[in-house]
């Protein structure tokens, strides 16, 4: 295969199982499901550092986020210029560097390294509620014919799922199913705001609902946007094979991180650094990979190294923190990661430690100036390390750090000596600790309401 194009799909807030290859029973997903069955499908793929900002700055970068220094939206960190970007890398070997994203627009310019390394960054302001992703794939589409003769990396970030939730029609009422509480096993919403009230009233009606008390609406809406923008994936697939490129192209479609519906007490939103949000789905397509599964963990600052190998391009001269997976791909035994190290800077601040069998969660309840940090409902936090035993319990519902009290602290010392190492390669700067710790319960709420009685 000559020089491949590259397309990478982020798609925001999309959580791995509910897409149908990831084994969801709706059928949310036909498209990544058909490119699924043409893709090494990584089972054990994880965002080290959520949300949005950090996640994409990590994908980019091929660094963790202790060392690009970007964990949270709200700091006025910025990357160093020494940091090398994967549009820098590939447009220094030739290629056309395209990316539709929205992160320098959305933060007001903080987030300005996005635009590095392309020569074409549409910007776009995220609007729910709207037939957007239909538009940025028609921008897609009009790149990808205009510069089909040259090797194009075509970088691509769908908001789509993210709240609030509202896919347009025929979509909203796609995977609707009224079902009682009591016979589904999911809660009853009144159930969901009896947690905090004041913050789902406002979080829920923000997404304007039909079937405002219907749970399995709510849910229904985030499956619908799953659809839609399946939909929309569905369109370049197609195109890029009926005008010649399949052929010689790689597709990555991964989600930034997922979302909560219920772990930890927390709904429709990505936090508290539980599976269900680290976890992402990872197709990798190339015409020259055979399609398959893998159980090897791996995270996304893997992506890039592993795409400088597959496409040739030049390293930067310093070390990533990624490692190339190109191995798996090509079936072959790999050094495989032990574990993934997670870090939040939003409401649930916290580290994490997860391996093959275990996930230990650091809670940050304090500020750099000792400030008490409240969870993401405005309340008090708990210091305690929570221990979760993946094995028996894949869904992080019961600790059991007093049942596995020597695991429980092997796994906080090897979480502390991690993070005291890379603070001493930072010269002592804890970027979690002092590049803010974003949007506190208080000033999340102003804005909440606010946009309610503006909207």
């Amino acid at each position: 295969m000559s020089r491949p194009n590259v397309v990478i799909i982020g798609v925001d807030t999309l959580r791995a199982d509910h897409l149908g290859c990831y084994g969801y029973p709706k059928p949310t997903s036909p498209c990544m499901d058909a490119l699924a069955a043409e893709s090494v499908v990584f089972d054990r793929a994880f965002a080290p550092g959520i949300p949005t900002m950090p996640s994409f700055t990590t994908l980019l970068s091929g660094l963790h986020p202790y060392r690009h220094g970007i964990t949270a939206h709200s700091s006025d960190q910025q990357v160093s210029e020494s940091v090398i970007l994967l549009p820098q890398i590939a447009r220094e070997s030739g290629y056309v560097t395209i990316g539709i994203d929205n992160l320098v627009v959305q933060g007001n310019g903080r987030g300005s390294w996005f635009a590095r390394g392309y020569d074409f960054y549409s910007g776009f302001l995220y609007k729910p509620f709207s037939n957007q992703t239909e538009q940025l794939m028609n921008r897609a589409l009009r790149f990808v014919d205009t510069y089909r003769d040259r090797p194009f990396l075509l970088f691509m970030h769908l908001w789509d799922p993210h709240t609030p939730y509202g896919p347009p029609p025929p979509y909203d009422t796609l995977h609707y199913e009224p079902q009682a509480a009591s016979s589904s096993g999911d809660p009853s919403l009144a159930e969901v705001k009896a947690l905090s009230p004041e913050y789902y009233e406002a979080f829920l009606d923000e997404m304007k609902l039909s079937r405002p008390d219907d749970y399995a609406y709510v849910v229904a809406q985030y499956d619908g946007e799953i659809s839609y923008v399946d939909a929309q994936i569905g369109r370049i697939l197609a195109h890029l094979k009926q005008s010649g490129l399949w052929d010689n192209t790689i597709v990555v479609v991964l989600g930034d991180h997922g979302e909560c519906f219920g772990e930890g007490d927390i709904y429709f939103d990505h936090h508290g650094l539980y599976d269900a949000v680290m976890r992402v789905p990872l197709l990798w397509r190339a015409p020259d990979t055979a399609p398959g599964r893998s159980r090897v963990m791996i995270s996304t600052e893997d992506l890039m190294p592993t795409l400088i190998e597959r496409c040739g391009w030049r390293a930067p001269g310093y070390p990533l923190t990624g490692q190339s997976f190109a191995g798996a791909l090509r079936g072959e035994p790999t050094p495989t990661r032990d574990s993934i190290i997670g870090v939040e800077s939003t409401r649930q601040a916290s580290l994490c430690l997860r391996t093959d069998r275990w996930k230990l969660i650091q809670p940050i309840v304090r500020d750099a100036r000792g400030e008490p940090l409240p969870d993401i409902y405005g309340k008090p936090r708990d210091p305690a390390l929570l221990l979760f035993d993946l094995e028996n319990d894949p869904d992080e519902r019961s600790d059991v750090s007093g049942q596995f009290p020597d695991v429980r602290d092997d796994l906080a010392r090897r979480l502390s000596d991690w993070r005291a190492q890379e603070v001493a390669a930072r010269g002592g700067s804890d970027p979690i600790m002092e590049n803010g710790l974003s949007l506190a319960y208080d000033q999340f709420m102003a804005r909440l309401i606010s946009r309610r009685l503006f909207a």
